[in-house]
């Protein structure tokens, strides 16, 4: 499994998009919300999705260099429409467009539909942490790409349905909860598959309910689902999945889950709360902090050696891999390269 420099792998994939048709300003900023992914842990919205990303642009899936078009608007909320662009593109004129309001008038909502892939929500979150701001995103595979089952049932009826809440701290890193409804997230067993790796069993089943560990099983044909968490109680995560589906889907009009869409594309709701307009940036991180204390505090069950954050594995592991390199399985690096030859790319890291 080789191992990468995260500026020349940035700089790869940057060639990459620039080839493909992006200009300047959007060829690096895919690719580095790419790495971004590959540097938090989140490999399964890291490079790997680099090859996606072009089959989707050249079968016009997906189109550069857009801005979104505001269908709609409040004081304090607005309905846009992406034009099918990349995903980190109009997402994050989203998420500011969020912020923007939310300076004004203490909360923005906006719901985001005709957007491609917008990859790790973590990274809109952040967005809004970085602003002082509480920030909330969600999505659905914008009414398409079913690939979650209901609680109780065999047949693939949602998306997995992610959620992110990103929260402002006093320290070093922000809160950031990244999690979807399911148990996993497609892209992690994809990651398997590539790694020729098997899945652990209960991240998904087979067309008749039964459980399988073989990541190639799962994606078939016929494909199987993956399943909501929770385990015994995946009631939780599939109720979770159901508000995602709706605030996401129905509520922008974008549309929730349905047999009669391809999936490629994600519905999104993003919200931001400014702190200030609510008790002050500094009270809130004060009981924020104090609150971080006291969970720290607690005496740890046996096979643990600290208590740690939502997202400060994520903090450390960026930390580390800036130093140390990010590793990108064979299969994977197989097909980037693949992918750059058919562009005309020559790439720095081979």
């Amino acid at each position: 499994m080789p191992t990468f420099d995260t500026a020349t792998l940035e700089r790869d994939c940057t060639h990459i998009f620039a080839a493909a048709g992006l200009d300047a300003q959007e060829a690096p900023r895919i690719a580095h919300s790419l790495v971004l992914a590959n540097l938090m842990g989140h490999d399964s919205h890291g490079v790997i999705r680099v090859m996606q990303y072009i089959d989707f642009l050249q079968q016009g899936k997906v189109h550069p260099g857009q801005q979104i078009e505001i269908v709609r608007q409040a004081d304090a909320s607005a309905v846009v429409k992406g034009g099918w662009g990349f995903g980190q593109t109009v997402c994050s004129q989203a998420m500011d467009l969020a912020i923007d309001k939310a300076r004004a008038r203490s909360v923005g909502v906006v719901e985001l539909s005709d957007s491609s892939h917008i990859g790790r929500l973590g990274e809109y979150a952040e967005q809004a942490a970085a602003a002082d701001m509480i920030g909330i995103v969600m999505c659905n595979n914008h009414t398409g790409g079913a690939l979650q089952s209901p609680f109780g049932g065999t047949d693939p009826r949602m998306s997995p349905n992610p959620i992110a809440v990103g929260i402002p701290t006093g320290g070093d890193f922000p809160i950031v909860v990244d999690m979807t409804s399911s148990v996993v997230a497609e892209g992690k067993i994809r990651v398997k598959l590539n790694r020729g790796e098997q899945i652990p069993e209960g991240w998904a089943i087979d067309p008749e309910g039964q459980p399988i560990t073989d990541p190639a099983e799962f994606y078939g044909p016929p494909r199987g689902a993956i399943l909501p968490f929770g385990g015994i109680a995946a009631h939780k995560g599939y109720s979770l999945a159901i508000v995602v589906d709706i605030l996401s889907g129905a509520l922008g009009g974008s549309g929730c889950t349905r047999p009669d869409m391809p999936g490629g594309g994600n519905g999104v709701f993003i919200m931001a709360l400014d702190i200030q307009a609510f008790t002050g940036k500094d009270h809130f991180c004060e009981e924020v902090d104090n609150l971080i204390a006291f969970l720290k505090s607690s005496r740890l069950m046996p096979g643990f050696d600290e208590i740690t954050l939502p997202g400060e594995l994520e903090h450390r592991l960026r930390q580390q891999r800036q130093q140390d390199g990010i590793f990108v399985d064979d299969e994977t690096w197989r097909q980037i390269g693949e992918t750059a030859e058919k562009l005309n790319v020559e790439l720095e890291s081979n």
